[in-house]
């Protein structure tokens, strides 16, 4: 017994897990206008699963689900290589006007047929895939685009750990896929983070990887996703203070 789990705990280090059941966009950008929003489900796998959906503040625990958006269906079965569509609801309860809100679509694949999978050596595991949805108010008629534009970025440090302070005065979430500071041929890039995305109205501080060469007069570098998960690369300069 022993040997077997090690044996399946090495099969797991080695085995990229990845989900079978795609959905046709990252993100989901729910406009306070929208009656509902849709979302179509791909599942690329030979065999058949069922997707148990809902929207939490990003626990990813059914159970403790507190967001005002209703899945419908909550549990459907995907045919393989089938196309579902997910009815995205919101329930009315109050949210912050004058700012967007952000919440987490989950995805639990689970294989219907684990025993019909055609390749006996691997292990039908359920999945949990999280994306985001985005809540933005009727008064919010600034565009993204913009609100990148009026970001500010800073050097700062704590002790021996350097930071790059983003600061955002604007009522939308941006969310970064990488943030660089350059200074000539030198490149200091941040750590990447499970979720690099600043939001409204506040200050996040992204951890530096080298330390090495900083100066307060350099270029920062950052890409960031529009509402449509695609990236874009702009370039700024480093504020002092």
């Amino acid at each position: 017994m022993i040997r077997y789990m090690a044996a399946l705990l090495a099969w797991l280090l080695i085995t990229p897990a990845q989900a079978g059941v795609m959905a046709s966009s990252t993100r989901v950008i729910y406009q306070a206008t929208d009656r509902e929003k849709s979302l179509m489900l791909v599942n690329t796998n030979d065999y058949p699963v069922i997707v148990q959906s809902w929207v939490d503040d990003g626990t990813g625990d059914p159970d403790s689900a507190r967001a005002p958006f209703v899945i419908l269906p909550p549990v459907l079965r995907v045919a393989p290589k089938g196309i579902q569509s997910l009815r995205i609801l919101y329930n009315q309860e109050p949210l912050p006007t004058d700012r967007e809100s952000v919440f987490w679509l989950n995805l639990y694949e689970i294989p219907s047929a684990i025993g019909k999978v055609k390749d006996e050596r691997k292990l039908a595991l359920a999945m949990n895939t999280q994306q985001k949805i985005f809540y933005r108010p009727k008064g919010i008629s600034l565009s993204l685009k913009d609100a990148v534009s009026r970001l500010s970025f800073h050097l700062k440090h704590d002790g021996a750990q350097w930071f790059i302070e983003c600061v955002n005065p604007t009522p939308l979430h941006i969310s970064f896929t990488s943030i660089t500071l350059l200074n000539g041929s030198a490149e200091n890039a941040v750590q990447q983070q499970p979720d690099m995305m600043t939001a409204p109205f506040s200050t996040k501080n992204y951890a530096l990887k080298d330390v090495s060469n900083l100066t307060n007069k350099g270029i920062i570098r950052f890409r960031y996703l529009d509402d449509a998960g695609e990236q874009h690369s702009v370039e700024g300069k480093l504020t002092s203070g």
